[in-house]
């Protein structure tokens, strides 16, 4: 009886209203809770994002924080205010990762490194890019940085946290 109700349900609504995905957590956490643009609000899907490292940071200190395949080193004076800096990541098997606070701009930048190791890009490094998806457009754009194929790790200096994968492609074509 439920099943056929359920099924009314769907025929009366339309199946387009079916969730595809856990709805936990959006795919752009920020740093201010701001609400995103209807363009990068239209563009997201919803996944639930896992908490891997989070530590304080001082104003102006060195420091290093990691968590699964990802490491971000802070060299003096890239934060301008304390803040706890967090690594978060929805599947521990893709390279597609938050250090955040997202949106949090580095007066200096920092060193990024994520391992692709054991993940299903690993299959084709020679293609590999770093992507960071742009909270403003909603779009995925490339960052510069160096691929080493022995150790299976992307590293890139970055000016700007937030959500960053490693990929073929563009991620939003690769099907997550």
């Amino acid at each position: 009886m439920l099943v056929i109700a359920s099924l009314a349900t769907m025929a009366l609504t339309g199946c387009s209203n079916l969730p595809n995905a856990p709805s936990v957590a959006t795919d752009s956490p920020n740093a201010t809770g701001a609400t995103a643009s209807p363009k990068v609000a239209a563009a997201m899907t919803v996944w639930t994002w896992n908490q891997v490292a989070s530590q304080w940071v001082n104003k102006g200190e060195a420091a290093t924080v990691s968590g699964s395949r990802y490491k971000i080193q802070f060299v003096r004076g890239s934060l301008a205010v304390g803040t706890t800096v967090v690594i978060m990541e929805r599947d521990p098997s893709v390279s597609d990762g938050i250090v955040g606070p997202s949106g949090t701009v580095l007066a200096k930048p920092a060193t990024l490194t994520i391992s692709y190791a054991g993940s299903a890009v690993a299959a084709a490094p020679d293609f590999l890019k770093l992507y960071r998806l742009n909270d403003v457009t909603g779009l995925w754009e490339v960052v510069a940085g160096t691929n080493d194929l022995a150790a299976k790790t992307f590293t890139a200096k970055v000016s700007a946290l937030g959500r960053f994968a490693v990929s073929a492609g563009d991620p939003t074509k690769a099907g997550w």
